[in-house]
């Protein structure tokens, strides 16, 4: 998806334009020296309960503590598949700690005399770091609320008390004259510049609004399957849908819940009865395969919403994989057909792939990969796996393709594929698009460990001369193995098989895109 100019930019140049000019002015200006030394208070006692209170207070409200609670922060949104917020919060605590000290290091202004002995008033005065973490910490905090479309009363209520923490923390360092009034001016706009320049930099769009037109689309309906084992937090996810269509003025969706015991085909099946106007599918490459397979020639929009490990689809779709812009995708993007292949393992009935099935090496990935690692380390698993599996033996098996003269390999890997991209944007196909009607056929035939690293090396570097490797495309092929091999259909391991048929049905389900 393209990132289109946003006021967010705008702003927060303004906002570092505005840091740039009142930081020229409390250091230059007789009438800001002036302004600060008469409105210092005269600041509490160390005997006093009123200093005990400010000075404890100032400890719970350090830069440290504050940045902790966005750490807190980042890792629920990323928990949540709000990727961009995660990484816009992170972003903030870096630059904010690193600019502060900064600007503190290059201006050098002393503090104000204090009464207190404080540890949280130590070092250079200007800007104001207790301040600028708050600040950016309440936009953050706000910014995720309004992104997960919480409810009108509770958002109130939640940015109510968050700008009362903020002035107490304002308050509370000009009570203990631990900075000057312009000091806590200056962290309050380097807060902000860095929180609006962070979530603009990231493409967080908090504030979404409705696209022109968008009254005329009442009575359009959205129904949503989900796989609840993929959706970490319901409420979240539901609220994010519900935003998105209450601004859309679309009615509200219809939510199916995934049943484990079908993968999914029971839902999918009710999602179609239905006869919405788009389905949005939440869940791994196998709950978006069997949502597919159903919408299949039925002319129905299906939206993915990426909630699995390898989301192998939606990457090669260039769909974000962050929850909020999938959803803006599901609704502002474009429509694209593209291909479904059907597959026929042995005597089975009738599957379907969108991404990549075969026989094989690539199968014992998807067999051997541990399912508690995974949810932990995403991706990664399937590497480990990879590595444990590297010993598969090879298998004999006869190729035909489109009915021509079969051909005889001893592979380790034979695969037939929708996309060309792998886990971590790796193009092993570059051949191989989704919409051209045809499937793209490989089958890697390595001697040993080596020439696995040799296929690996070069395929990394872009190359397309692969030992090993032969190619094919096509819109059927059956494979034929000599013993029964281990298969798999978009990363699910289903078995083994002799017979492995598939062909390509063109242009058989419409997608939403970027």
């Amino acid at each position: 998806m393209q990132l289109r100019p946003r006021r967010a930019h705008v702003t927060a140049i303004a906002l570092a334009c505005l840091f740039i000019a009142w930081t020229w002015l409390t250091l230059n200006t007789r009438t800001f020296h002036a302004l600060d030394a008469s409105v210092l208070p005269p600041g509490p006692t160390a005997e006093s309960a009123a200093g005990q209170i400010l000075a404890a207070i100032a400890v719970a409200t350090a830069p440290v503590v504050v940045y902790t609670l966005l750490v807190v922060l980042s890792l629920w949104a990323w928990r949540r598949r709000l990727q961009r917020l995660a990484s816009a919060v992170i972003a903030g605590i870096v630059l904010t700690w690193g600019l502060t000290h900064l600007v503190k290091a290059a201006v050098a202004r002393p503090r104000p005399p204090a009464s207190l002995p404080l540890i949280t008033a130590q070092g250079w005065a200007y800007p104001s770091s207790h301040v600028a973490a708050a600040t950016v910490a309440v936009i953050m905090a706000i910014a995720a609320m309004v992104l997960t479309r919480r409810a009108r009363g509770s958002l109130i209520v939640t940015v109510t008390l968050l700008v009362g923490a903020w002035t107490v923390v304002l308050a509370n360092r000009w009570l203990l004259r631990a900075h000057w009034p312009t000091d806590l001016v200056g962290g309050m706009v380097l807060g902000a510049t860095v929180a609006v320049a962070c979530m603009a930099t990231a493409g967080v769009t908090a504030l979404r609004f409705a696209p022109p037109g968008g009254a005329t689309r009442r009575g359009k309906r959205p129904v949503v399957v989900y796989n609840p084992t993929k959706v970490s937090d319901m409420a979240t996810f539901r609220s994010l849908v519900e935003g998105e269509c209450a601004e859309r003025g679309w009615e509200a969706a219809i939510w199916i819940e995934t049943d484990p015991d079908d993968g999914g085909a029971s839902a999918a099946r009710r999602a179609r009865r239905r006869r919405p106007d788009l389905v949005l599918v939440a869940g791994g490459d196998g709950t978006v395969r069997t949502l597919c397979a159903e919408m299949t020639e039925t002319g129905i929009p299906v939206a993915i919403v990426p909630a699995g490990t390898g989301n192998l689809l939606a990457r090669n779709l260039s769909i974000p994989l962050d929850f909020a812009e999938a959803l803006t995708v599901a609704f502002e993007g474009s429509h694209r057909p593209i291909d479904i292949v059907e597959v026929r393992a042995d005597d089975a009935d009738e599957d379907y792939s969108l991404v990549m099935a075969g026989m094989g090496f690539d199968a014992r990935i998807m067999n051997e990969t541990n399912a508690d690692l995974k949810k932990m380390v995403g991706p990664a698993a399937y590497v480990m796996a990879a590595l444990q599996t590297l010993n598969t033996p090879p298998f004999e098996v006869t190729i035909s393709l489109d009915g021509g003269e079969p051909i005889t390999r001893t592979p380790a890997l034979a695969l037939v594929a929708n996309v060309g991209a792998v886990p971590g944007q790796i193009t092993i196909i570059p051949d191989a698009l989704p919409d051209d009607g045809v499937l793209d056929v490989l089958v890697a035939s390595p001697a040993n460990a080596l020439d696995w690293g040799a296929i690996t090396t070069r395929i990394l570097a872009g190359s397309d001369d692969h030992p090993g490797i032969e190619r094919g495309q096509g819109r059927h092929v059956v494979i034929e193995a000599s013993e029964p091999v281990a298969y798999q259909i978009d990363g699910d391991a289903l078995g083994e098989c002799r017979r492995f048929e598939a062909t390509v049905l063109p242009a058989a389900v419409v997608l939403m895109v970027p």
